[in-house]
Order: C-alpha cells, then sequence, then structure tokens
C-alpha cells in the first residue's frame, strides 16, 4: 500500500471510528459504515481490520461497553436506561455483555465504583486505602502522539509496536499512556502512546522522545480491560481526589501496562493507573 492511499485509509476509518463514538447506540452495520468512508462494503471489512486490528462488531461492542462503564460510575441511572442508552435491547442482553467484557455484572462495577470513591472509615484514611503513593522518576518515553478520537488510542498502541517490535531490547520494555488534559475535551487534551525503553535509545520518525518528570504519584492498580481506564479515572478525580486532602500536581496522568492481556476480552489486562499529586495532604 503506497503511503499516501494508507494515510487516506488511516483518516477515513478514523472518520469511521469517531462516528461510532458519537453515536454508539445507532446501528452500525459494515454497509452503512462503509458508504460513510466511501469504501466498497465488499472490501471494507479487510481494510478497517487491516488498520484497527479489530472487527468492527468487536469495535461497536468495545465503545458501547465502554460508554456504559462511564455511566455505571456515576451511579445515577438505572442499569435498563443505560442499557437502551447504548444500544442494546434489554438489560439481560446488556449485563450478560458487561459480564463478559468485564467480568463483573453492571450492579457490581457499579457498586465498586462507589467503594473506590467513598470506601468505609475515616474520610483521609478511607480515601487513601484503595490507592498507593508511588514516588516516580524521571522518565524518557518513545512515544507516538495519537490523533483522532479517544476510541482510536488502541489503534496508536498497534503502530507504537508496530514500529519498535524488532528492536532486540523490545521484550524488556514497557507500554506507557502519556495523557495531558481532559479526554472529553478534544481540543485540550493530549495523549501519547509510549513505550519505555531499558535504555537510552534514539526516538525514530514519526516517533518523538518525550519526558516525563519524577514526582510523587497516587496509584490505582485496575485489573480489566482496557476501556474500564477512562471510567476509572473518571471516579478518582471525581470522588477520590476531593476526599483525600491531595492536589494534584502540573504533571501528565500515566498509565503503566504492566501485564497486558491481549485476548479479546482483556479482562486479566492489569494497568496501573498514576495520578500526580503534591507533597503531603492539606
Amino acid at each position: 500500500m503506497k503511503a499516501h492511499t494508507e494515510q487516506d485509509y488511516r483518516r477515513r476509518i478514523a472518520q469511521v471510528v469517531e462516528a461510532i463514538l458519537i453515536d454508539p447506540a445507532a446501528p452500525h452495520t459494515v454497509d452503512s459504515l462503509a458508504a460513510f468512508a466511501h469504501l466498497s462494503s465488499f472490501h471494507f471489512h479487510r481494510i478497517y481490520r487491516a488498520i484497527t486490528g479489530e472487527s468492527v462488531a468487536v469495535t461497536v461492542k468495545r465503545v458501547r461497553l465502554a460508554r456504559a462503564a462511564q455511566r455505571l460510575a456515576d451511579a445515577k441511572e438505572s442499569v435498563t436506561s443505560i442499557a437502551l442508552s447504548v444500544g442494546y435491547d434489554s438489560a439481560q442482553t446488556f449485563a450478560r455483555a458487561f459480564r463478559d467484557f468485564t467480568g463483573l455484572t453492571p450492579s457490581v462495577f457499579s457498586q465498586r465504583q462507589r467503594d473506590l470513591g467513598s470506601p468505609p472509615g475515616n474520610c483521609q484514611e478511607r480515601a487513601l486505602r484503595a490507592l498507593t503513593l508511588r514516588e516516580m522518576p524521571p522518565m524518557e518515553v518513545l512515544c507516538l502522539r495519537h490523533a483522532g478520537p479517544v476510541a482510536g488510542i488502541p489503534h496508536s498502541y498497534q503502530t507504537l509496536l508496530r514500529l519498535l517490535g524488532g528492536h532486540p531490547w523490545f521484550p524488556r520494555s514497557q507500554c506507557v499512556g502519556i495523557a495531558y488534559g481532559d479526554p472529553e475535551d478534544k481540543d485540550g487534551f493530549t495523549y501519547f502512546a509510549g513505550l519505555l525503553p531499558p535504555e537510552s535509545v534514539p526516538a525514530p520518525m514519526p516517533l518523538e522522545a518525550v519526558r516525563v518528570e519524577g514526582g510523587l504519584y497516587a496509584a490505582y492498580r485496575l485489573i480489566g480491560p482496557y476501556a474500564l481506564i477512562a471510567p476509572t479515572f473518571q471516579t478518582l478525580f471525581g470522588q477520590w481526589l476531593p476526599q483525600s486532602g491531595y492536589e494534584p500536581d502540573h504533571r501528565p496522568v500515566l498509565e503503566l501496562y504492566v501485564a497486558p492481556d491481549t485476548s479479546e476480552s482483556q479482562s486479566n489486562s492489569v494497568t496501573d493507573l498514576l495520578i500526580p499529586i503534591r507533597g503531603d495532604p492539606a
């Protein structure tokens, strides 16, 4: 595939992913999305899978369930209401899909998010119980700047790993996500899909070396699919941080991919979510 053709295909597929993200409940079919991308419906699914690494059906399911997880984290709606809003025809069908996706029922997931924000006990002690404090050294990370909707971040990691996977030091490296700003604000959000090598190496094009300053972080270990990262950060910032007595520092949040799970469900993935904080609590 010629470079300009590949770039054009990637641009069109990114627009398709964004359309799914904007309205996950819509009946997204291969034919409708192929027409949206101005590609042949006979070949669209092959092009889509080649660029994203997954089928349209898997993307739609992942986006729907990630949106549902965010709404369950808020705990302001019924499970049935959330199920219908993200495109499922019944609470039962949704509950089965959500359990397969996260390993938890919707009600248990919602309760865990509430417990994370308000665990029992003394206010400051209870807020710290779910997390650990971690002093991180400075890091030089080889990064690919993500362009496009948040739902396309996994595709940036696929590109990153394709570019760096042949290096001899690759097996000893760790994937690191670096995020600045609010993911709900397209213009104010910057995300880098990164790889932390075991030694200093130059960044090949089109990658860049991003330095992350060291300092104190509050760390939460998430076990489950990567689509739970956003709602978990939402709970940590919206509920845990205000109770903790700490203030956020002017450094990016980090995602440390400790033990990736390459299965479709990603249910055994281990990811450390790090929020930069200042010194002692108030």
